[in-house]
């Protein structure tokens, strides 16, 4: 038995809980900023060999110098995956080609990959629960589950946010040292904005009952 195509209100209710996703998720960068400042600062001030002491300070000054440059790009990234998803069954790589099995993907294209994932894995051991209502309610609306790039899962969302981090200037070594921090603070901020999406789903009356009769 198929299920009855979305109807125009049910893919309106959907878009709007996307944007709202976005929009809570571009005021919280901020935070992320702020967590990232705080980090290195502290860092920058321990003891260590020179070497060491020096590379801290170059980070922090680095990150004083491009931070508002990466957040930006960041919350533009994040904006521009607003534009139609592509569903479960065709959706191609963020930047892919038309056939992403054939893709060439560079060294730096990979990395970014495989830091994004290891990112979302760990956000989303915080945020599973509150994650996984958002998908089954998005999905009640849409009849098909979110596509693989779809910014509402945490593998997107944190692919965008590391490739901005390099295309700002910052080193990718830097990266890896406020991967903890950093991730911390994103896997809070996704959580409030997924409690979000499930209260504003539940005022359009996408219920937990409505979901069991999809």
């Amino acid at each position: 038995m198929h299920n009855p195509p979305p109807s125009v209100s049910q893919r309106r209710i959907a878009r709007q809980a996307r944007e709202r996703f976005v929009a809570g998720l571009c005021k919280g960068i901020a935070q992320l900023d702020q967590a990232v400042m705080e980090f290195l600062t502290a860092l920058s001030t321990q003891t260590g060999t020179a070497r060491e002491m020096q590379a801290r300070r170059d980070s922090w000054m680095q990150f004083q110098k491009l931070h508002t440059q990466w957040a930006d790009r960041v919350a533009r990234a994040w904006q521009d995956a607003l534009a139609p998803h592509v569903s479960a069954s065709g959706a191609a790589a963020v930047g892919g080609s038309a056939n992403p099995q054939f893709e060439l993907l560079s060294d730096d294209v990979v990395e970014n990959r495989i830091v994004a994932a290891r990112m979302a894995l760990t956000i989303s051991e915080q945020v599973s629960a509150q994650f996984d209502t958002v998908r089954q309610r998005t999905q009640s609306l849409e009849g098909q589950d979110l596509g693989n790039q779809d910014i509402l899962r945490p593998e997107p969302l944190c692919l965008r946010l590391v490739e901005q981090w390099l295309e700002a200037g910052l080193p990718r070594e830097d990266l890896q040292t406020v991967i903890d921090p950093l991730q911390r603070e994103l896997a809070n901020l996704m959580q409030k904005q997924y409690q979000a999406v499930n209260v504003f789903y539940v005022e359009q009356g996408v219920t937990p009952q409505n979901d069991l009769r999809s």
